[in-house]
């Protein structure tokens, strides 16, 4: 991989364009806009309260998982920096799958929903596409590359006995 590709690829506009979309609004209500980086500690202290009053004590840090689509964005940035094409792709892939999740669960609960909510659930599914493209196709790749080993054996592919 020469360096050009390394420093300019979509694998790290993905990866950024994840971290962006946590510091965009997610939650716009006019003057209160929350992002994406604020969202378990928010969730954590309105749980507090509605659990006060309630006997069912739910689990506050579950939302801190959201945490995980820029922590493994970050990882698989420093794996494609670091020549690790195939792992900071499948962390990459793991993001996208988290992101989407996450997206479509603000999409469910959130009231108003800010750009980062939609910059989070477009580079989720662009991101899953890509690299779900990039697979298949080194998948072909691979199967037409062993047929042509067999049916056109030249002189650098017969052994010699």
């Amino acid at each position: 991989m020469d360096k050009l590709n390394r420093y300019i690829s979509f694998e790290l506009l993905f990866a950024l364009l994840f971290i962006i979309a946590f510091s965009l609004p997610w939650l716009d209500m006019g003057l209160v806009k929350i992002v994406g980086w604020d969202i378990p500690d928010i969730q954590k202290k309105v749980t507090k309260v509605t659990n006060f009053f309630s006997r069912n004590k739910e689990s506050v840090y579950i939302t801190y998982v959201v945490y995980l689509v820029p922590l493994l964005s970050i990882f698989s940035a420093v794996s494609w920096l670091s020549l690790k094409k195939k792992s900071a792709r499948v962390l990459l892939m793991i993001a996208g799958i988290l992101a989407f999740v996450v997206s479509l669960n603000l999409f469910y609960k959130l009231p108003k929903y800010g750009s980062g909510v939609y910059l989070l659930c477009a580079t989720s599914i662009l991101s899953v596409v890509y690299l779900i493209i990039i697979f298949r196709k080194k998948k072909v790749k691979s199967v037409i590359d062993d047929n042509n080993l067999f049916d056109n054996p030249g002189s650098e592919n017969i052994q010699s006995l």
